[in-house]
């Protein structure tokens, strides 16, 4: 494929909301988020006439850009635990993390968490608090918290395998 087979704009427009909510779950500073957003979109049309798969299955393409650049922000950062939390959630998505399916079994999965657990992801991942807050907010240890949240991070990575393998078996 050329690059003229990728119309960046449409990728914008169809990513954008994705993308951000993405980036935005791992990386706290707004400022930095907005960058890593802007700079997403930059590699994008930088290797766009590297990519070689189907334009009409890009999601693959944009997930890895997204998922390495917020990498780089954190080896730049040098906070060992922020990257490590960041790694550890970004194994739990795979290539269908743009697919509104996977959000749908994603919000199927947390429902079956245990409150406590699932108190921890979403104030972890939409409340954008580090597991450090998370602990202090909740009144609890951070080793507990760390704990229960890679708890949860593997009951949710296990869940959401079961429903994709169940979905592509139809």
């Amino acid at each position: 494929m050329t690059s003229k087979s990728l119309d960046c704009g449409k990728i914008w427009i169809e990513y954008k909301n994705r993308v951000s909510c993405y980036i935005f779950s791992h990386v706290s500073n707004k400022e930095d988020a907005q960058d890593l957003l802007s700079s997403v979109f930059t590699k994008i049309v930088q290797s766009s006439s590297d990519y070689r798969g189907d334009p009409n299955h890009i999601s693959s393409f944009v997930y890895r850009i997204t998922r390495n650049l917020i990498i780089d922000y954190y080896r730049g950062k040098k906070n060992h635990n922020e990257l490590q939390e960041t790694i550890e959630a970004a194994s739990v998505v795979d290539d269908d993390f743009f697919r509104q399916e996977t959000l749908d079994y994603l919000a199927k999965s947390l429902a079956l968490l245990p409150e406590f657990e699932r108190d921890i992801i979403i104030l972890h991942y939409y409340k954008n608090l580090s597991l450090h807050k998370v602990a202090d907010q909740m009144q609890i240890s951070y080793e507990r918290i760390k704990l229960a949240h890679r708890r949860a991070i593997k009951f949710l990575k296990m869940n959401l395998r079961i429903l994709i393998y169940k979905r592509s078996s139809r």
